[in-house]
């Protein structure tokens, strides 16, 4: 055990160091620290910009909401593909407590998209801009907490906030396509086919196809929108004219661009920063063991790392006015796919970026963009967000405390959009809280998780061995099996618990005068192993806690467990006279 440790401790060590202690993928065509050649380079970072270009139909939301002219969206688009640019490069780096030196992208993000539409509203643009940096500013705090607030944020709570997040998307994608067909009644059946062909193209290379096109299924599903809604006629009036009046070339203006704060949006803001701050422990998560053969659990060092260099990208993007970005797991999809997760990929797409964002006439594209195609858009990525809340549920075992959890907080959520004119007639203050799908369902399922983590610690005891007879594993592992499925562990933390106590058990038996009393507890977050007897305490190196988190990430990189590594978190020992204790924690 003692070995085992000490090759534990030395490979925490070489991280901490930057030291590399990776294995390369066989896989992989160019890995993380490769360069690929210069017209390879720019077809990738081209796919992903492809995949980025999207995602900017929720700036031009935005700006509709503030009611902004068309000019100004533009400049807007532009923008924001400068703030992606810019974010790209900084996670690509490592920077000491910044970057995690990974090929991660962001993109416009969902997460923000209600709470910037509706301050967007109600205090125009310059409250967003402002909002959305104080977003970011969460965000870094969350970094900072990630490991100490694990309980408050389990996976149950991580998934009602992105099944809202889907909620509000869906929700937005339905009202743009009603509106438009309201403020069209004659084109109302052309609105619909419109929308109906976008939607089905894209659901259906999701589906049925391979490769490319179900990379770009959400692109190609737009391209095959923008062909419907010149056959149904559903076009902007003013498309062409817009179009033909853009310049070939031109700076975006920065002029519009002004700041403020608006506390009534703090809540949502700080919401939607935490949300982004768990989306990109997903992503990040999936880029370690893209780029590492040998991968057993998140490095969360590095992941610290990556969700700061995330929040301060964010707060880059709002001094530009976009209304929040987060990580992509598409973009993730696209490196996992080509083998090229090469982190100089990154000055490629910034490199795109930039050169479109001086291009007025593709800002115009996604400024024109026909409703009824923009709206297929949300419905189908606010689809996707909901069902990858589910899956990040069901990557933990599902109590009752949880039903009831998950129960409570969609139920409270849905009542928002059900009953609008009950949440508008409470007084100002309560807005922060009620104005979204997404506030209702943090403000009641945070709570909620946070009360019925009194009460969840169960203990059990084992005596092994007797006076004339040494204590062994075996009758530990009968007993560790029967518990295990009482107090539902996953499989792989059993087996990472069973493995290490057995070695602790042989070494204690080495050095005990007699019997081995054992104490077992667990909260569904930790296992805490507690061994007594009379002896000496074995020779073991000092352990540091070793900070790991519970699996949230599968809602995006499709991941629904993790192998952990055969260590205890952490160990504590002690001795007063002969009467020996080692205690081992686990966090699952």
């Amino acid at each position: 055990m003692a070995r085992r440790l000490k090759v534990f401790v030395m490979d925490a060590t070489a991280r901490r160091k930057g030291i590399g202690v990776a294995e390369r993928p066989v896989e992989l065509i160019y890995a993380l620290d490769e360069r690929p050649p210069w017209l390879q380079l720019l077809a990738l970072g081209f796919q992903h910009v492809a995949v980025i270009c999207p995602y900017l139909v929720m700036v031009v939301l935005v700006v509709e909401a503030a009611k902004l002219p068309h000019g100004t969206a533009q400049s807007a688009v532009g923008l924001a593909m400068i703030a992606v640019a810019v974010m790209t490069v900084l996670q690509s780096l490592r920077m000491g407590q910044v970057g995690s030196g990974y090929l991660c992208p962001p993109v416009v993000s969902a997460i923000y998209l209600p709470s910037s539409i509706a301050a967007a509203a109600s205090f125009g643009l310059p409250a967003v801009c402002g909002m959305v940096m104080f977003a970011g500013a969460c965000e870094v705090g969350v970094s900072l907490l990630i490991n100490r607030t694990r309980k408050l944020f389990p996976a149950v709570v991580s998934g009602v906030v992105i099944i809202a997040v889907g909620l509000e998307l869906g929700k937005i994608g339905a009202g743009v396509l009603l509106a438009h067909a309201a403020a069209h009644p004659d084109l109302t059946t052309n609105s619909f086919a419109t929308a109906a062909c976008a939607l089905a193209a894209m659901t259906g290379l999701a589906i049925w196809a391979k490769g490319w096109p179900k990379l770009f299924c959400s692109l190609i599903g737009i391209l095959v929108g923008y062909l419907a809604a010149a056959a149904f006629h559903v076009f902007p009036a003013s498309f062409l004219a817009d179009y033909a009046a853009s310049h070939f070339f031109a700076v975006p203006d920065v002029r519009f661009l002004s700041y403020s704060f608006a506390p009534s949006f703090a809540a949502p803001f700080a919401i939607a920063g935490l949300a982004s701050g768990l989306r990109v422990i997903g992503v990040l998560t999936t880029c370690q063991q893209m780029n590492n053969a040998a991968w057993r659990r998140p490095d969360m060092q590095n992941i610290e790392a990556g969700v700061r260099a995330d929040g301060l990208g964010c707060l880059a993007g709002g001094l530009l006015g976009v209304p929040g970005m987060s990580g992509s797991p598409s973009l993730v999809s696209i490196e996992k796919t080509t083998g090229a997760t090469s982190r100089v990929i990154a000055w490629s797409i910034a490199l795109w970026l930039i050169l479109l964002s001086c291009l007025p006439k593709v800002a115009g594209l996604i400024v024109n963009m026909p409703r009824p195609v923009m709206a297929a858009a949300l419905f189908f990525n606010g689809a996707l967000m909901l069902v990858a809340g589910i899956q990040i549920i069901a990557s933990r075992p599902i109590t009752l405390r949880a039903t009831v959890v998950i129960g409570f907080s969609i139920l409270a959520a849905m009542t928002v959009a059900i009953y609008p004119e009950f949440y508008r007639s409470l007084p100002g203050w309560t807005q922060q809280f009620t104005s979204s799908i997404i506030s209702m369902a943090v403000v009641v399922a945070v709570p909620l998780n946070a009360l019925f983590l009194l009460g969840t610690w169960h203990y059990s005891q084992l005596r092994l061995g007797t006076d004339s007879t040494p204590a062994t594993a075996g009758s530990f592992d009968i007993f560790f099996e029967k518990q295990a499925k009482e107090w539902k562990i996953p499989g792989e933390d059993a087996a990472r618990v069973r493995s290490v106590v057995d070695t602790a058990i042989e070494n204690v038996t080495a050095n005990a005068n007699g019997p081995v009393e054992l104490q077992m507890g667990s909260d569904t977050f930790d296992i805490v192993v507690t061994l007594r007897y009379k002896g000496n305490l074995p020779t073991l190196p000092d352990v540091h806690p070793r900070n790991e988190m519970v699996e949230e990430q599968s809602f995006i990189s499709g991941l629904t467990g993790y192998l952990s590594g055969l260590d205890a978190d952490r160990i504590e020992r002690s001795a007063k006279g002969e009467e020996c204790e080692i205690k081992l924690l686990f966090q699952l």
